[in-house]
């Protein structure tokens, strides 16, 4: 099939696309719902609850960040992360406008997510129509918010996905008009989608061969790839520029590219996990190597494709159709070759996290819309294969009607608090956000308390509203692994956070994995064990510094962590 280029936009696509905004905002707020019905009264999903749903360790961990940053801290020189500084600044920049709230961080995404639709919808209308172009809208609408995905929640890849489907919008424009500016912009987008993740570069690879291909001179296609090269440099020349300025280049160096290769190449893969290639499909095993139903049993965590995998079956069949198929276009092989690379991003960093799936989500809603359009189009044409093509379309109508239906089920049907539980890791992140409540009111006892976590329990940061003691504040895979060896990237680093805390003794230290031993020892030196959090089976992970023990335990905070 050709693309159908209207010549005037129907005035009912308009009108769809406007209704398919305005629902996705009253989906995703599903989500805070709770906090909108106890600040304003507003109580508009079918299912509420308690609370709305607490930051996990990710958004928590950039929601610090952000905070951090808006107080004067600089990132990487003050705070150290392993990717770009692009998805750090745009917390600072919401936290700055929204102030330091769980609110602001669950509105964040909703601009985002809401301008990645219109893309979406302009490219559906490029190539296929009105109709593929308000199905793509509606499809990523929903999709971008499954609770498997984490797509209600703010992760970076909301906003990788808004710029990288920009630089196919723009390229795709660039190519109709013969505009060099627009690929220049297309270079541009595609720079700040790296921004926020190193591995989104491989978008670059797709968007440069779309240029060389095109029927036209060698000359201007050579220009048109410098221009795409031109606008990428330019914004990782201006973010670099900042970062000298801050006198944090080299920081930044280490820790986006020797660390955050490492990260990739070094971690150790969880004991009994299942081959990479069968994560890719699967997702993350649990620590005995059981997979998530349905291909295996456990109830340790859940697979990352039970809300969507009906669009995914779909999209196989509507990515070969739109991107091998002979009478296709050169815009659709684009749009094709774009979400297979977004799907080889999935695996390159060999980590299977959740949300990483949610960067396909915008070229399969359009693969699968102008799929099932051309489908539609070619049974309503008759002839003798009209009654296959029908069965065709009802197998895809069916698969976008089944994936509705999950997403009524397992988000809108599940009280926002519950949503963390059921496919986030269980109640972790309610308990430590209560915990970390409490944290603020007892830290109170200090003039000016700290802490410091040996964890992945961010959210304790956030919700205590305490700054941490070191710029390491996060420990990932690849620094509990090696941290009592002399990794040379580890060793380092362990002997900064000891530094630190020897400097500034924090008030509270929170020990979410067992101490390396230069840890183990300053803790029995300095600190108790609060019995605030823990057990004795698993242990005490909460230290108080020793002269505010007794006062820190027995202090009546109003808020009282759930167990």
């Amino acid at each position: 099939m050709t693309d159908i280029k209207p010549a005037s936009i129907p005035r009912w696509s308009v009108l769809i696309l406007a209704a398919v905004l305005l629902f996705n905002v009253w989906l995703r707020g599903h989500t805070f719902g709770p906090t909108l019905r106890d600040q304003f009264g507003l109580d508009l999903w079918p299912v509420s609850g308690a609370e709305a749903e607490p930051l996990d360790c990710d958004e928590a961990a950039y929601a610090y960040i952000g905070r951090r940053i808006d107080q004067g801290a600089v990132m990487y020189r003050d705070l150290s992360e392993n990717k770009p500084p692009g998805g750090y600044w745009l917390y600072a920049l919401a936290l700055a406008i929204g102030g330091s709230h769980e609110l602001t961080v669950r509105v964040m995404p909703i601009p985002i997510v809401l301008a990645t639709i219109m893309l979406v919808w302009w490219l559906g209308l490029r190539l296929r129509g009105p109709g593929a172009a308000s199905l793509a809208a509606l499809i990523y609408a929903v999709v971008s918010t499954d609770p498997y995905l984490y797509g209600n929640g703010a992760n970076f890849e909301h906003a990788i996905n808004l710029f990288a489907i920009a630089s196919v919008a723009c390229l795709v424009a660039a190519m109709d008009r013969g505009c060099r500016r627009l690929v220049f912009v297309s270079g541009l987008s595609l720079g700040i989608a790296c921004l926020f993740k190193q591995v989104v570069i491989l978008h670059g690879l797709v968007l440069a061969l779309f240029v060389l291909v095109q029927a036209r001179p060698l000359r201007h296609r050579v220009k048109d790839v410098l221009a795409l090269a031109g606008g990428f440099l330019f914004v990782w020349g201006a973010a670099a520029l900042i970062l000298v300025f801050q006198g944090a280049s080299t920081a930044a160096y280490e820790d986006i590219f020797q660390y955050g290769r490492a990260l990739a190449t070094d971690t150790p893969a969880e004991p009994n996990s299942p081959p990479f290639w069968m994560r890719w499909v699967t997702g993350n095993a649990d620590p005995s190597g059981h997979l998530p139903p349905p291909f295996g049993k456990t109830d340790y965590l859940v697979w990352w494709g039970a809300g969507s995998w009906p669009l995914w079956l779909a999209g196989i069949p509507s990515i070969v159709a739109l991107g091998m198929a002979r009478t296709s276009t050169m815009a659709r092989r684009l749009v094709a070759a774009w979400t297979v690379s977004a799907w080889i991003q999935v695996a390159l960093p060999g980590l299977f996290w959740q949300h990483y799936y949610l960067l396909p989500l915008p070229g399969l809603a359009i693969v699968v819309a102008v799929h099932l359009a051309d489908s539609l189009s070619r049974m309503l044409a008759g002839g003798g294969r009209a009654i296959l093509w029908a069965a065709w379309v009802l197998v895809l109508s069916l698969a976008l009607v089944w994936t509705g239906r999950i997403q009524v089920r397992d988000y809108l049907m599940t009280p926002p608090e519950m949503l963390t539980v059921k496919f986030k890791g269980g109640g972790q992140w309610v308990v430590l956000r209560d915990l970390g409540r409490d944290l603020a009111e007892r830290s109170t006892l200090w003039t000016d308390p700290q802490l410091f976590i040996w964890g992945w329990q961010s959210p304790l940061f956030f919700y205590s509203g305490l700054d941490g003691v070191s710029r390491h504040f996060f420990v990932d895979n690849l620094l509990k692994a090696y941290a009592t060896t002399d990794h040379p990237l580890i060793r380092p680093r362990i002997d900064r956070i000891m530094r630190d805390l020897n400097a500034h003794p924090p008030a509270l230290i929170f020990v979410g994995y067992p101490p390396f031993p230069e840890l183990q020892a300053f803790l029995r030196e300095h600190y108790l064990r609060s019995h605030l959090v823990g057990n004795d089976q698993q242990g005490y992970p909460l230290w108080v510094e020793r002269k505010k023990y007794r006062e820190f335990e027995t202090f009546q905070s109003p808020v009282t962590p759930r167990r």
